[in-house]
């Protein structure tokens, strides 16, 4: 589902209207002009900025003098921060599956802390979320947490991975704001993807309830690229370039046997992204199945009889399936979830194979099919230099953000801006490739698949 625009929800919270005014001059003023700096309160950045979507907002609010539609607010450097370099003590931790970028947003947050403000006392915490607690019994957790500055995450963009290790669930916000405190913390960078914000929202609650000075911060990261109020999620671009080869890989299989069939699985629990922008950058892709359109097997205007068509007409065909499409049609699929709260999902891929096999041989067509599952290959890789500038850009406005007083919010990007989203919207809903967006009607257009099936 989508989240329904409210506009309450991009009012950001932020420390300073609850702890006292930005009053110090930021190290900054050393190479900024005064221009170089977001004012407060000025500069925001529409969520909608379609015709329509404003005249949806104008009619939802009256259309009055006041009428104001939602918006996001700016990021970028402030003039007068909240936070003391000389005395603030942050932590990053990251949490989830790796994806590429992870190592260069670690490495950029912690330069800007250190380089830019000076900040002398930064943490790594291990294995996500679970590395909070005290656990001497658990080998997992020996390492602890460890001090980094910019020396020590010098060329740390160039390594896939995370530094620091990741890891889901454990995201008990008392336990965590526990440690927090312990270790008198006064800025959280969470990364992560909709779990990992949904417990950094979960951490500032808490927080806020001590009346604990406590700026939470979060990156958004999923080569899924789901995350609601963000264009692209740090990763994706890397992922596309990775998956893009096992689609051609793929495709070289299908030429090369009589009736060939290169059936490629991708990441994409709720959003067919990475498998429509990988198939549009990889000519001669026939079929492509996502999560948002519902998958129809049998019938003239199904799955299989069109893929039969298509390889009997052409010779051979290329399908590209996300992990989440076709869910409600494999048996095998329960209600159950992993560490992070994620429903896991049945195995469409090799359900998909099987079926395509059985059909062509029970129609008597000869046919070979080649299955490739890159999964774990697209998010363990170094990133590609155009997301490595894009991991740069969130790491250094979310340290921005976060010497500044804000809290509960997530460093977005959208109309190819920075901004700053409320932790309550993005966890409000999960964005879905949209069916009548460009890519996908590009898409079509390319395949020549029906707009549905069946």
């Amino acid at each position: 589902m989508e989240a329904t625009l409210d506009a309450s929800l991009f009012e950001v919270d932020s420390l300073t209207n609850t702890f006292g005014p930005c009053t110090k001059p930021t190290p900054l003023k050393e190479f900024l002009e005064p221009r170089n700096f977001v004012r407060d309160g000025e500069e925001r950045i529409l969520v909608d900025i379609s015709l329509a979507g404003l005249s949806q907002s104008a009619k939802a609010q009256g259309m009055g003098v006041t009428f104001m539609p939602p918006s996001f607010e700016l990021a970028g450097p402030r003039e007068k921060i909240f936070w003391d370099p000389a005395s603030v003590k942050a932590a990053i931790v990251t949490c989830g599956g790796l994806a590429p970028g992870l190592n260069n947003v670690i490495q950029s947050i912690v330069s800007v802390l250190s380089d830019r403000y000076k900040v002398r006392n930064i943490y790594g915490v291990p294995y996500g979320y679970g590395g909070f607690t005290h656990d001497s019994e658990s080998k997992r957790f020996r390492f602890g947490w460890r001090r980094l500055d910019s020396l020590s995450v010098q060329n740390l963009d160039t390594e896939a991975g995370s530094v620091l290790g990741s890891g889901r669930g454990n995201s008990n916000p008392q336990s965590i704001v526990d440690a927090l405190t312990l270790r008198d913390i006064n800025i959280l960078f969470t990364i992560g993807g909709d779990g990992t914000l949904a417990g950094a929202g979960a951490i500032y609650e808490e927080a806020k309830s001590r009346g604990m000075p406590l700026s939470i911060i979060g990156i958004p990261k999923t080569i899924d690229n789901d995350v609601l109020y963000v264009n692209k999620t740090f990763g994706f671009e890397t992922a596309v370039q990775k998956a893009s080869e096992a689609i051609r890989c793929a495709q070289t299989e299908a030429r090369g046997a009589f009736n060939g069939i290169g059936l490629v699985k991708l990441m994409g629990r709720h959003s067919g992204s990475l498998a429509a922008t990988a198939a549009f950058a990889t000519s001669d892709v026939d079929f492509v199945l996502i999560p948002e359109v519902d998958l129809v097997l049998d019938g003239p205007g199904g799955f299989l009889a069109r893929l039969m068509r298509r390889v009997v007409d052409k010779g051979y065909a290329t399908v590209v399936v996300a992990e989440g499409a076709g869910q409600n049609l494999v048996s095998e699929a329960k209600e159950e979830f992993d560490a992070s709260g994620n429903r896991k999902l049945a195995d469409i891929g090799r359900f998909l194979k099987v079926r395509i096999v059985e059909e062509f041989k029970s129609s008597g067509i000869e046919a070979t099919l080649k299955y490739i599952d890159p999964s774990y290959m697209v998010r363990a890789l170094p990133t590609t230099s155009d997301d490595s500038v894009f991991c740069a850009h969130l790491g250094q406005h979310s340290v921005h953000a976060a010497m500044a007083g804000k809290t509960g919010m997530m460093v977005g990007y959208a109309h190819e801006r920075f901004t700053h989203v409320p932790l309550k919207a993005v966890t409000a809903g999960k964005k879905h490739l949209e069916v009548t967006s460009p890519l996908w009607l590009s898409i079509l257009a390319s395949t020549g698949q029906p707009a549905r099936w069946g």
